[in-house]
């Protein structure tokens, strides 16, 4: 946010006058799963209300994570973001007769909601090669140095093959499945009482292509028991995904390559959710990108402890922000 109002004031003490609107979309919160009460849903709102469509949006998510590994790889990383992932929450719960804990019963409640969540994490979501992944190593492959860009040049095809190995990895299995995490339980108030009901919160993270429908047909089919209940708690459908040959999208990919010589543009699936999505009706070109230089390790700190943007970035993207301006709206 203050890239980008620096970036308008700037602009406007140079004395630069859009020739189109530019408009700058900030709300009182961000990223509610809750759409009544979303500043994004309602700035959309007034817009269609207005009659207003938009070429496109540009909204936070992928940054410019620099990559060097040694004899492999020396290049900028800019994550632009052309969709996301899908968010809902389901509650597994429990209900049983309750009691003394000094006569229980073979299975409590919370005994049998942990045997449910177990089957469910041993019951992942099949992984899926999208086309977005394939890109994602085609232009890393492209990108290597000689001789690891034989080896890299030949991963695409072998995606298929290294399914699992993809998947034993956390980070890497979130670009090929839908997730599972299991977040929050609640059972018995005391430790001498047989819990009445026992749930659990799990929280998933939808590929493209598939929907909350698909995440609760796989629930039941995966916990396979009528005594647990399954109840959706609130979600979002994935996005859609935006195209990469337009304006826009060329327009961050050169500005980015103008600024630096090392820049290697990523369009990318978000994994977490941004209020982009809820500017699909007024345009099909949202990307998500922040333009910051960042060192991978403070990358890995979003939403973390500490979590921070060097100063030494900030001239960099203010720049990005004028120049996208100027020839978007110039």
């Amino acid at each position: 946010m203050v890239a980008v109002l620096e970036s308008v004031e700037t602009l406007l003490e140079e004395g630069f006058e859009p020739e189109r609107t530019v408009l700058i979309c900030l709300g009182y919160n961000e990223e509610l799963m809750d759409d009544e009460h979303s500043a994004a849903r309602k700035i959309v709102k007034t817009l269609q209300g207005r009659g207003i469509e938009l070429e496109c949006v540009l909204d936070e998510g992928g940054a410019m994570p620099e990559l060097n590994v040694p004899l492999v790889l020396d290049r900028l990383l800019v994550g632009v973001g052309v969709g996301e992932k899908g968010y809902c929450d389901f509650e597994l719960r429990v209900s049983a007769k309750g009691g003394h804990s000094s006569a229980p019963p073979k299975h409590s409640a919370v005994g049998e909601l942990s045997k449910a969540i177990v089957r469910l994490e041993d019951h992942q979501f099949p992984a899926r090669i999208t086309p977005e992944l394939r890109r994602i190593v085609d232009t890393v492959a492209r990108n290597m140095k000689y001789p690891a860009r034989l080896v890299g040049s030949n991963l695409k095809f072998l995606l298929p093959a290294l399914k699992p190995a993809i998947t034993a990895v956390p980070a890497a299995a979130s670009l090929v499945r839908t997730t599972t995490a299991v977040t929050m339980t609640s059972g018995s108030p005391q430790a001498n009482v047989m819990p009445q009901k026992a749930a659990a919160t799990a929280n998933f993270r939808i590929m493209p292509g598939s929907c909350i429908a698909d995440v609760e047909a796989h629930i039941r089919k995966a916990v396979k028991n009528k005594n647990v209940a399954v109840r959706l708690l609130g979600g979002n459908e994935p996005s859609c995904v935006s195209p990469v040959d337009t304006p826009s999208f060329r327009a961050i990919a050169e500005i980015c390559r103008a600024q630096n010589g090392k820049a290697m543009i990523v369009p990318f699936v978000v994994m977490g959710g941004t209020d982009a999505r809820y500017y699909e009706p007024l345009t099909n070109q949202i990307y998500r990108f922040s333009p910051f230089v960042l060192p991978p390790a403070l990358l890995m700190l979003a939403h973390g402890t500490n979590e921070r943007v060097p100063l030494e970035s900030l001239p960099g993207a203010v720049a990005f922000f004028k120049k996208y301006i100027r020839r978007m709206a110039g």
